[in-house]
């Protein structure tokens, strides 16, 4: 993993919002909501991609995460208008969107409040409305364990993450749970990060977590439940991406985001998983620039 600089921009109530840039700084703009829990060093794994497709890939830390101050009224709408506020810093009148995994939430939500700013909306393996039994159905045991403490139990979810950052704080300690994150990877995630520097997944790990737990938490606590905008509200175009063989967040939840999306196109790429994104990552940005 390279280093990268971390940027900041000042938010009208005086919290500040961390970004990184990749890809082509004179490129088609492009904001990445990274999946959950991960800072905006994750964006760091389209890099080269979005490089050479001439797009400038905007990976934003999170609330809470990386060089970005907690919001203790964290909201998706709130999150909307923290973005508005980086595209007005950066002179964006328009740009894309891109949510991958738990990040898909956060697109839509920017699909939601800011229709008119967006050129398209881009889901790659996203969650659905959280606070659904069938966002569950068909999903991992870990995953459903997750959602279920971030519903009725966040103290918890608190403590069980509150190791997971002490752990991935320690370098010898973070190899190890990156090796065994892999280990048990499906086949088809195992492929997709072939090639892949990992390090982009650790560093963005350690700065999801950099507060012990409490940002991702209340992360998953928001996604977890009603989201405070339904999908038929969504009148923006949308393009999203699954793997036929997700676990982490099974194919129905895609297909449920299609049907009820007023304007949504389903790829469904067959033999993929979790990191589809990284298989169709030249797709996506060819995407990005058809739509700008």
């Amino acid at each position: 993993m390279r280093e990268v600089e971390v940027r900041t921009v000042a938010l009208p109530d005086g919290r500040r919002l961390g970004y990184y840039e990749f890809g082509d700084p004179a490129g088609t703009p492009c904001v990445y909501s990274p999946g959950w829990p991960a800072s905006g060093l994750l964006g760091g794994v389209y890099d080269e991609t979005a490089r050479v497709a001439g797009v400038r890939w905007l990976s934003v830390d999170k609330p809470g995460c990386g060089a970005s101050d907690l919001d203790p009224r964290r909201s998706l709408a709130r999150y909307a208008a923290d973005i508005a506020c980086l595209a007005d810093h950066l002179g964006l009148a328009r740009f894309a969107a891109v949510g991958e995994s738990g990040g898909g939430p956060h697109a839509l939500a920017l699909a939601h409040a800011l229709p008119d700013r967006l050129t398209t909306t881009i889901l790659l393996a996203a969650i659905g409305p959280g606070h659904e039994s069938q966002v569950r159905q068909g999903m991992r045991g870990g995953n459903r364990w997750l959602f279920l403490l971030a519903q009725h139990a966040p103290w918890l979810l608190r403590l069980q993450l509150g190791v997971l950052s002490r752990m991935v704080r320690n370098p010898a300690a973070a190899r190890r749970f990156e090796q065994s994150m892999l280990r048990r990877a499906s086949p088809a995630d195992r492929t997709a990060l072939a090639g892949v520097d990992t390090g982009w997944l650790a560093g963005s790990a350690v700065g999801a977590l950099r507060d012990g737990g409490r940002a991702a938490t209340q992360e998953l606590v928001m996604i977890a439940r009603p989201w405070g905008f339904g999908l038929g509200e969504i009148t923006a175009p949308v393009l999203a991406w699954h793997g036929d063989q997700d676990t982490n967040v099974p194919l129905p939840v895609a297909r449920r985001l299609a049907g009820e999306l007023p304007d949504c196109t389903l790829r469904v790429i067959e033999g993929q998983a979790h990191g589809v994104g990284l298989v169709v990552r030249a797709e996506v940005m060819a995407a990005i620039q058809a739509a700008s």
